[in-house]
């Protein structure tokens, strides 16, 4: 064995230098893997509820009535307050699947939608009265 100055063996140093990474990169992959399929399970699951439920007019957008103008919550709107109200209630710490899940959608809203960008719109029912 190689000793250093202080007499304490360098062959400790290294097994603990080599052992952190190791862990941390599992932890890595393990977080990273979760939240992955958290945002393709939730983009997925979006995709389809729109499809089977918005798109053929069974639920309706959701906005909201200020006189002239209407505020359009789009999910990436409901889903920054699903996230930031879990952050609140959890305090401050959110599972990782469904941090993903929630950011699946938000993804989806950004993704496949040109509008999602248009949250303040004109009210026409305002101006036909």
């Amino acid at each position: 064995m190689i000793e250093s100055d202080n007499s304490v063996p360098l062959r400790k140093h290294t097994k603990v230098k080599m052992f952190l990474p190791a862990i941390v990169l599992v932890a890595s992959f393990r977080y990273s893997f979760l939240f992955t399929t958290g945002i393709i399970v939730g983009y997925i699951t979006c995709k389809i509820f729109c499809h089977y439920f918005v798109h053929n007019g069974k639920i309706n957008s959701i906005f909201l009535d200020y006189g002239k103008w209407k505020v359009h919550l789009h999910h990436w709107i409901i889903g920054i307050i699903i996230l930031a109200v879990a952050l609140v209630l959890d305090h401050f710490y959110l599972p990782t699947f469904f941090a993903g899940a929630v950011c699946g959608m938000i993804i989806q809203d950004i993704y496949d939608y040109n509008d999602w960008h248009k949250v303040i719109v004109k009210n026409e029912d305002y101006e036909t009265k």
